[in-house]
Order: C-alpha cells, then sequence, then structure tokens
C-alpha cells in the first residue's frame, strides 16, 4: 500500500512538472516572441470575409456607386499630340453623354497607343511587354496592368466623414486610417465605406505660434488645412503626429459582437475593431514630426522639422514605443525633413529635406549613404522649389540580360519631377561607395511638370508612379527605363535646373512619361496610395476616393457616375 502510494505520488508530481513546464514554455515564447504581424493583416481579412458573408446574403445593384472611367484629361500637356488635342477641344463644351462617351472613347485609342495589350512590340521590347518585363504573368495581371496604362478603373467615394480628410495611410486594403482637420483620427472600412472608430480632437487644429506657422508654410505653402500632419499604419499599430508636436501611438482591437438576424429570431457575431490609444512616443514628445513610415524589419522610421530622421523599434517586446526612452537609429540631415519613404525590397529609404536635398540612407545600418541635389544648389535659398517628397521606384524588373533598373523621384515644391538612378547589383544591393549613377538619359524635369507642391509619391509595380500635387492632379507615368523611346535628343538646357549634378547635355531622352491625368481633386490633396489594384487618395473634402483598377468592378460600358460627386474627377478638354 505504500508503495501504491509513493508510486502515486511520483505520478501526480510528474504530471505536475509537465504542466508547469509547458506553461513556463509558453510564457517564455509569448514573452520573448515579437508583436504578431500577422494580426492586421487578420484584421482585414475578417473584413473582407464579413463582407462576402453580407453580400451572398443581398448583392444589391452598385450601379449607383461605381464609375467606370475611361480616363481624364490635362492642363499643361503641351509636349502631347496635337492630334489628341482637336479631337478632344471639340466634345469639351458638349455636356451630353452621347459626346462625353465618344470624347472617352477617343481618349481611350488615344491611350492605347502608348501601349496596350495589343499595341505592344512583338519583339518583347517596350508598351506593355517592357512593362511585364518580358516575364510570365497571369491574364489577371495583364489585365491589371493593362486597365492602369489605358486608364480603366471604377472609382468611388467612401467613406465620407464628419470632417475634412487630410491625411490617409493603408497597410492592407480595405482598411485604413486617416487623419482630420479638426486634428482627430478615424479607422476606416474603404470596401463598405464606414467609420470603424474615431479618436476626436487627439491633435490640434490649429497653433498660433510663430514658428509652427512657419513650418506649415513650408510644408503646405498658403494651403494648411489644419489638423493631423501625418498618420501611418503597420499590422495592427498605428502612429499620427500634429502640429502640437510629439507621435501618438494606437493600437487596433477587435471584440466580437452579436447583432439581430432575420425574422425569426436568429442572430450572428460580427468582430467590431476599435482604436486603443497607447499614449505618445516618449522621445519625440517636444518634436515636430512630419513624416512617418514603417518598414517590414520592425522599425518605425520618423523625419521631423529639427533636422533629424530617427528610427524607432515597433516589435520591442520589453519597450513599447511610448516607452522607448531612445531612438535606434538618428540620421542627422541638417535640414527640415518634410518627408520619409522606405523600400524593403532594397533596405532603403529617403528623405525630402527643405534645403532642397534627398536623403538616401540605409535602412540596415541606420547610416546616410548620399545626398542628391535635384533642384540645384541654390534650392530652399535664393531658389524657392525645394524637395517636397521622394520616393524609390523600381523602373524596371530584370528579365534575361537586363538587369533590374532603380531610381529615386523627387517631387518639388513648386511642382518639377526629377529622377536619378540608383546603383544597384543583380542582388539587389545598393554600392556602398557609389550608389548614385550618372544618366544623361533622364536629365530634365518631368514634362509636363505639375503646377503646385508634389506632396505625394507612390508605385503600383515596376514601370509605373503616381503623383499627387496640390494642383488638384494625380498623374500616372510610365517610367520604364528600357521601353522603346524615340530617337529624341535632349539638346536644351529649358528643362535643366543650373547647378543640376549633371555634367553633360545629350542623349535618348529616357525620362518618364506621363499616360493620363485624374482631375478634379482640392488643394487638400495629400495623400495617395496603391496596392496593384487600387489607388485611394484624399483631396476630395470629406471623403476618399478609390479608384479601382482589378477589372472586378464592372459598370456596364463605360457609363458616367450618376452622381454630381464623382463628375468632378472627369474633365474633357
Amino acid at each position: 500500500m505504500l508503495r501504491y502510494a509513493k508510486m502515486m505520488n511520483f505520478q501526480n508530481s510528474f504530471r505536475i512538472g509537465i504542466i508547469v513546464s509547458l506553461f513556463l514554455n509558453y510564457c517564455v515564447e509569448g514573452f520573448l516572441s515579437p508583436r504578431n504581424n500577422n494580426a492586421h493583416k487578420g484584421w482585414t481579412k475578417l473584413l473582407q470575409q464579413q463582407h462576402q458573408q453580407q453580400q451572398q446574403q443581398s448583392s444589391p445593384s452598385r450601379r449607383g456607386d461605381l464609375s467606370r472611367t475611361a480616363a481624364a484629361s490635362f492642363d499643361d500637356f503641351e509636349d502631347f499630340s496635337n492630334d489628341f488635342s482637336s479631337k478632344s477641344s471639340s466634345s469639351s463644351n458638349n455636356n451630353s453623354d452621347e459626346d462625353i462617351f465618344a470624347s472617352l472613347r477617343a481618349r481611350q485609342d488615344y491611350l492605347s497607343s502608348f501601349g496596350s495589350t495589343s499595341s505592344s512590340s512583338s519583339d518583347g521590347k517596350g508598351g506593355l511587354g517592357q512593362l511585364l518585363g518580358n516575364q510570365q504573368k497571369s491574364d489577371k495581371e495583364v489585365e491589371i496592368m493593362t486597365n492602369w496604362r489605358n486608364a480603366e478603373c471604377s472609382s468611388t467615394m467612401r467613406p465620407s466623414l464628419d470632417d475634412w480628410v487630410r491625411r490617409l495611410a493603408i497597410d492592407t486594403f480595405p482598411l485604413g486610417v486617416c487623419g482630420s482637420a479638426n486634428g482627430s483620427i478615424y479607422l476606416i472600412d474603404l470596401d463598405r465605406g464606414e467609420t470603424l472608430d474615431c479618436v476626436q480632437n487627439i491633435h490640434d487644429a490649429q497653433i498660433a505660434d510663430e514658428d509652427v506657422e512657419e513650418a506649415m508654410e513650408k510644408m503646405f505653402g498658403n494651403f494648411d488645412g489644419g489638423g493631423v500632419l501625418s498618420v501611418a499604419i503597420h499590422n495592427d499599430i498605428v502612429v499620427s503626429s500634429g502640429r502640437e508636436g510629439g507621435l501618438q501611438v494606437f493600437r487596433i482591437d477587435g471584440e466580437e459582437t452579436s447583432y439581430y438576424k432575420g425574422s425569426r429570431g436568429g442572430s450572428s457575431k460580427t468582430t467590431k475593431l476599435h482604436l486603443t490609444s497607447e499614449g505618445m512616443l516618449f522621445y519625440l514628445v517636444s518634436t515636430l514630426v512630419t513624416s512617418a513610415a514603417f518598414d517590414d524589419s520592425g522599425m518605425l522610421w520618423v523625419g521631423s522639422f529639427d533636422g533629424f530622421i530617427r528610427a524607432f523599434e515597433y516589435d520591442d517586446r520589453e519597450k513599447t514605443l511610448v516607452q522607448q526612452s531612445k531612438p535606434s537609429h538618428e540620421i542627422e540631415v541638417g535640414s527640415e525633413v518634410l518627408s520619409v519613404s522606405v523600400n524593403n525590397e532594397i533596405g532603403c529609404g529617403v528623405a525630402a529635406t527643405a534645403s532642397g536635398e534627398v536623403i538616401l540612407f540605409s535602412l540596415e545600418e541606420g547610416e546616410e549613404l548620399v545626398r542628391w541635389k535635384p533642384f540645384g544648389k541654390g534650392a530652399g535659398k535664393r531658389k524657392r522649389e525645394f524637395a517636397r517628397s521622394a520616393l524609390i521606384v523600381q523602373n524596371d524588373e530584370a528579365t534575361g540580360s537586363n538587369e533590374a533598373v532603380w531610381s529615386i523621384i523627387a517631387g518639388g515644391s513648386e511642382g518639377s519631377m526629377f529622377q536619378r538612378r540608383l546603383n544597384v547589383d543583380t542582388i539587389g544591393y545598393v554600392s556602398d561607395k557609389s550608389p548614385l549613377m550618372d544618366d544623361e538619359a533622364l536629365i530634365g524635369r518631368f514634362r509636363p511638370s505639375h503646377t503646385m507642391s508634389v506632396l505625394s509619391l507612390s508605385s503600383p509595380f515596376p514601370g509605373l508612379v503616381v503623383s499627387g500635387s496640390q494642383d488638384g492632379h494625380i498623374r500616372i507615368w510610365d517610367c520604364a527605363y528600357n521601353r522603346a523611346v524615340e530617337g529624341v535628343s535632349v539638346t536644351s538646357g529649358e528643362d535643366l535646373e543650373e547647378e543640376a549634378q549633371f555634367d553633360s547635355i545629350g542623349g535618348i531622352d529616357k525620362r518618364p512619361r506621363c499616360l493620363y491625368a485624374l482631375t478634379g481633386f482640392k488643394v487638400w490633396l495629400g495623400s495617395i496610395f496603391t496596392d496593384g489594384k487600387k489607388l485611394v487618395s484624399d483631396g476630395a473634402d470629406n471623403s476618399i476616393v478609390v479608384h479601382d483598377f482589378s477589372g472586378e468592378d464592372d459598370n456596364a460600358e463605360g457609363f458616367l457616375f450618376e452622381d454630381d460627386d464623382l463628375e468632378d474627377f472627369l474633365d474633357f478638354d
């Protein structure tokens, strides 16, 4: 009996030991493992599943919500063919649906000459064949890319907030976050056009301070819309900044709720998402933050008006963002930083500064690599125009004997845009000794220039870049470097800055070519987002505009949107 009792005690102790060991292992893994990087993507997937279920239950016609747009026109496209100008001018004063549709069709035919599936050359050079990189693409990918080049998209305005939209950020569609003119932060579902949550007045709308007013004039010129300066989102983390200084941190949480369903007393469950404020990032309490961007390696990069680029670990389990007492990296650039963007594929970021310089820096080392002066040495001083935005883009994918082509594109405070090639090797590393390449084929500003500050740049896929300006235009540019071009030499200094970093003039002009423009936006246009299928932007008062190039939202054959609000986005000259 005693032996039995001892054996039972041993077995119980063994079981308890196993349970304790498993519990400790769980705790250690939970403590040491980084924040769940799939959390936000889980929320997005959950939203999509809920939308699909509701659409299956009732699928109302979306005819009154979508616009099948063939294109929009331009304001200063003097470099383009006169043939199209003569065709489109005759219909500019005719408001009938037939004439407008005819204008759309004429514009469609004109754009197709730049390169659609049928117009790409048989040898794979130029047109859509070059844009696709001569790689195997699915039929759907080809369709989407063709839609982008030919301006075939469905357009919606959603949601309508109770305040003016001032900044917008999206990680994975349809979940997004935006800031407003009164300083509020909204969590939004862009697929359904709903506001999921709102943190009211977390930032100041306006501040009567000379230094702040000087900073706002530098950032927005005469069109400071008030409120939020920047927002960024990654997984389940949201950050925002305002003119009062500092960086607010939020977490996206979700809770399951039940709701009444049907006439038989049934119920169903749904998950409601909301923003939870975690406070302000301690180190930046008194710093005017102008821009923020997350990379995929665990760093939040912040540009500020004090002339620094800083990086903070957002995946640190021991210290959350609001608890970090100092940055992991700090780069002093010597001039006000107005925008920051990162490119995870080549491990670099770029910052636009008020001195006119564009700073290229390493995400891994947290160090400056090189400075580029696209607007000349006197930019920001005796020359008025300076760098307002910058983006790293892939011009061409690697195909056969052709290496991948990368470059920096800079947008200016007065509407000019310039490009500079990056020296990237075959495995995707930027050269430490010579990061920039001198390429006379890219000399000169993009034509036509925007007429006001270029606040935002984005790229849906290699070979295409999108620019958003205060002039109310979003322009789509073909930036493929190896595309077929006419033998046009750059022999005039008309488009060159006096002190731009190029030694000679001449050669084939391979500057990006504007395909078309989406118009009708207000001067408050300051944020654009692309994921390859959709183009999302602010600049429409209290609404967000979504242009869908996926071809999945088909609204008959080119009919115009029936609501007057979206007709503002169609301009036929």
